[in-house]
């Protein structure tokens, strides 16, 4: 079999593809394949009876994940169960996986910590650590799954994980753990205690940075940090991959081989023994685990003088890690680790036909980003540009600078403070300026694209151009590698592109809770306008969260390419109108900001200094509103200062390919204010005032505008009760179709001229 292990690696992948793709042609191509290898190709019949048994073996162990429902339950129950894995800490949460006894699937177990909890001793405290036994007093509870297009589904990525439930202790009285003996759990346990050493000796400005590069815990890194290196691509530096894990096994060789201190038959045996310890403390995730057993592959073979190829090596490693688990084939470190390692593995010659290290250090860069290109795209919905060339400049300052400076950190932690303090600093001044460096590179220069998942013809394409344009390379075959180069860009570029060829528009009412986000796209991207962004508030001081924004409208922001809003129009100055407006500001490029004359104006000062070159203009009844002769909206109300937010909202007609009415919170009096000015007005769709609530949508009002439709936003179980039973009543009484965000979950009506058609995400 040597020399041929890529023949049932290539099998389980299209085991994998036909099952979780559902993508019945692949066996018919399996098939043909494998005549193709046997009549034409005269493989040894070995190989291809061990490739069919690849096929059919993974066929019948991966899992296909089923597609979920949002239906949320839970029950008070007592789990008793072990610790299954790291117990990830960070002050936001302490997040555990428990494996109950007697049960194949496992729960999720998390804790908020108060502020004034020290986060990384309650681990400590409470026996958290792998292969405790615990037994849990809580309402154990059905993750929720996700109710909005491009919004992260978390029962789902749970769900890939083996996990079907979930429980929120409230305190550590409801959860008695008694930790294991055994190797596992101290070298779990030695993990926390270098974690927390790190934090107590370094700035926290180093020790994140440290916990990240070298014990794979980048929980403590900064929000916008993990996003400036995930739009360029660079998100492989922060996790611990084969690029630490190679630096190691260099520096340990040639400390203890080249300083003469142990022989290296000896060497090899320590790396044997080391690697596997030192992946379970750097958190033991896919990347890390591939590169560290890889390389006691290699240092047995090596020692033993085995001739075995690289690429068997890699193509055995990656079906045991399959067959080990076979989750983890949802992964998303599993599969960019294969992927870039295959990729660069297959073009070897290319990479070794250069002499110049740069260049090699720019090939390996280029090849790493393209193999991964379609999964970033998939997971991130996005692609910058100029991430090849940041990764030019952003790897070898990581490689030759930041890790070896993090693992001597790490190492060298029991040093005097002022040592400590000064090293420190040195470290801060050269980093922080380099990050800055990068983060001005991203404000000023190319934008990143955002776009929607490619299709699965498109990643066919993409790849199997990829495959031709490194082979054309290879062999010096510059013209036919640039055009299908070309080719192989041309599924990204036009899925890029797609919305501004779209015949429809899209009106889009998220379901973000209690409060109102309305997204209008006209045809072929004319214009976008948003009316109303709401958030999520803290009861205390009423000031937004930034869930709603990052959760739902920018993931939907991104998933459709929008970068720029003509406008927001806010109806009214409640946190759950404009919640979510500083946060789109800080973000997106918004060209126009309208409010009524009796908005805030502290903030819209407040909007003004997050965007300066924001324009800001009134509307009250009376006036038009024309965006790009694309949209238009007609405004109804306010004519006057009414003394009260609600109604003081701006109401707005238009005609959506069919006619809308757009109310905001206003009451009832206001309804018939409206009536009563604009006696003719006839609407197909309302967009219910006021979330539902019994102070709006008056029969009265109802029977004068005969809306066919009705729209609520509201959120599940509220406080409010909204919508209220008695607006439900009145709808019902004028046959008025409902549709309702708590129940349906986003609600989107995809329009042509001709009108239009509704569409729920939950059915």
């Amino acid at each position: 079999m040597t020399g041929y292990w890529h023949f049932p690696a290539i099998a389980s992948v299209l085991a994998i593809l036909y099952l979780i793709l559902d993508m019945k042609w692949l066996l018919l191509l399996f098939i043909v394949w494998l005549l193709w290898l046997k009549l034409l190709k005269k493989m040894n019949r070995t190989v291809w009876l061990i490739t069919i048994f690849s096929f059919l073996t993974f066929v019948y162990i991966v899992p296909v994940v089923p597609q979920t429902e949002y239906e949320e339950s839970s029950i008070a129950a007592e789990v008793t169960g072990n610790i299954e894995g790291e117990v990830k800490a960070s002050s936001k949460q302490i997040q555990f996986t428990l494996q109950p006894l007697h049960h194949s699937t496992k729960l999720l177990v998390t804790y908020f910590p108060e502020k004034e909890e020290n986060y990384r001793d309650i681990p400590l405290e409470h026996s958290l650590f792998h292969g405790s036994r615990c037994t849990i007093h809580q309402q154990i509870e059905i993750p929720p799954s996700s109710t909005n297009p491009a919004q992260f589904d978390f029962r789902h990525f749970l769900l890939q994980k083996q996990i079907t439930h979930q429980a929120v202790l409230q305190d550590f009285n409801d959860i008695e753990c008694i930790s294991e003996k055994g190797m596992l759990s101290f070298l779990y346990q030695l993990r926390t205690d270098l974690l927390n050493r790190m934090e107590d000796t370094w700035s926290e400005d180093t020790a994140v940075w440290i916990n990240a590069i070298v014990f794979g815990d980048a929980s403590a890194m900064e929000e916008s940090i993990t996003e400036l290196f995930q739009r360029f691509g660079l998100s492989h530096i922060i996790a611990i991959s084969g690029t630490h894990v190679t630096l190691v096994i260099a520096f340990l060789y040639l400390m203890l081989v080249k300083g003469n201190i142990i022989t290296k038959e000896k060497t090899y045996l320590f790396l044997m023994v080391f690697l596997p310890v030192y992946s379970v403390l750097a958190g033991a995730n896919p990347p890390v685990l591939r590169a560290a057993i890889m390389m006691v592959g290699l240092l047995i073979f090596q020692k033993y003088r085995w001739k075995f190829p690289y690429s068997d090596l890699l193509c055995i490693v990656f079906m045991i890690f399959i067959l080990w688990d076979p989750y983890i084939i949802y992964h998303v470190g599993f599969q960019f680790s294969f992927a870039v390692t295959f990729s660069i593995l297959l073009s070897q010659k290319w990479i070794s036909q250069s002499k110049s290290p740069v260049w090699k250090v720019f090939q390996v860069s280029f090849i790493a980003q393209m193999a991964i290109l379609p999964l970033q795209i998939y997971y991130f919905n996005i692609f910058h540009p100029l991430s090849i060339f940041m990764n030019l400049m952003v790897i070898p300052y990581f490689t030759f600078f930041v890790i070896p400076v993090m693992y001597v950190f790490a190492v060298i932690s029991f040093l005097p403070d002022k040592m400590i303090i000064f090293l420190n600093d040195i470290f801060v001044f050269i980093h922080e300026r380099t990050l800055q460096f990068i983060g001005w590179i991203d404000q000023t220069l190319f934008p990143p694209m955002y776009l929607d998942k490619l299709s699965i013809i498109s990643v066919i394409i993409y790849f199997v151009c990829f495959l031709l344009f490194m082979q054309f390379l290879e062999y010096k075959q510059e013209k036919a590698a640039a055009i299908i180069g070309i080719i192989f860009i041309l599924p990204i570029l036009m899925t890029a592109s797609k919305p501004y060829f779209q015949d429809e528009g899209i009106v889009t009412m998220f379901d973000m809770g209690q409060g109102d986000a309305i997204l209008v796209e006209a045809a072929k991207r004319e214009a976008v306008v948003m009316i109303d962004a709401g958030a999520a508030f803290h009861f205390e001081d009423m000031e937004p969260t930034r869930g709603v924004y990052k959760n739902i409208i920018r993931a939907y922001f991104h998933q459709r390419g929008i970068k720029e809003l003509d406008a927001i129009i806010i109806s009214h100055d409640d946190v759950d109108h404009f919640g979510s407006v500083r946060f789109i500001l800080e973000e997106v490029n918004v060209q126009e900001l309208i409010v009524s004359p009796y908005f805030d104006v502290t903030l819209l000062e407040e909007f003004q200094e997050i965007q300066p070159s924001l324009k800001i203009s009134y509307a009250e009844a009376g006036d038009l509103l024309h965006f790009n002769d694309a949209i238009s909206f007609q405004v109804l109300a306010p004519d006057a200062d009414k003394g009260d937010a609600n109604d003081n909202s701006i109401v707005l007609y238009t005609n959506l390919g069919l006619k809308w009415l757009f109310t905001g919170d206003i009451s009832k009096e206001i309804e018939e204010q409206i009536v009563r000015d604009y006696p003719a007005l006839q609407i197909d769709i309302l967009k219910v005032a006021h979330h539902g609530s019994n102070t709006s949508t008056s029969e009265v009002f109802l029977e004068a505008v005969q809306p066919r439709a009705a729209l609520i936003s509201a959120g599940r179980d509220n406080r409010y009760n909204h919508p209220n039973e008695e607006v439900l009543e009145v709808l019902e009484r004028n046959q008025i179709q409902v549709y309702r965000t708590d129940e349906q979950g986003a609600i989107q009506f995809y329009y042509t001229d001709g009108g239009g058609t509704f569409s729920t995400f939950l059915p």
